[in-house]
C-alpha cells in the first residue's frame, strides 16, 4: 500500500541531517518513492510504500518525532493520480 506522510518540521537542520543519514537504513520491505519539500524546508510530503501505515510510522517516529509532527495518510489508489507502479504488484 501507499502511505503519504506530511512532515511539519520544527528543526529543519536536524530533520534533513537525520534523513540523509537514515536513507541507507530503510528496510527492504519499505520503499520511499518521493519527497517534496517547501522552499523553507519546514514542510515535506513523502510518498512511501509499505505493508501498513504502522510500518512507516514505526520507522519514522523514533527518527523524527522530536523534530517534527507527522501526519500519516493511507492513499486510495483508485482516487489518486501519478502513483508509481506498486513494487508488490
Amino acid at each position: 500500500m501507499f502511505i503519504s506522510v506530511i512532515h511539519r518540521i520544527s528543526d529543519p537542520e536536524a530533520f534533513w541531517s537525520t534523513a540523509a543519514g537514515a536513507a541507507s537504513d530503510i528496510p527492504a520491505d519499505v520503499k520511499l518513492h518521493q519527497t517534496v519539500t517547501s522552499n523553507d524546508r519546514t514542510t515535506a510530503i513523502c510518498l512511501w510504500e509499505a505493508a501498513s501505515v504502522d510500518g512507516v510510522r514505526n520507522l519514522l517516529e523514533p527518527l523524527f518525532g522530536q523534530v517534527c509532527k507527522n501526519e500519516y495518510i493511507a492513499v486510495d489508489p483508485s482516487s489518486s493520480m501519478g502513483l508509481p507502479t506498486a513494487a508488490s504488484a
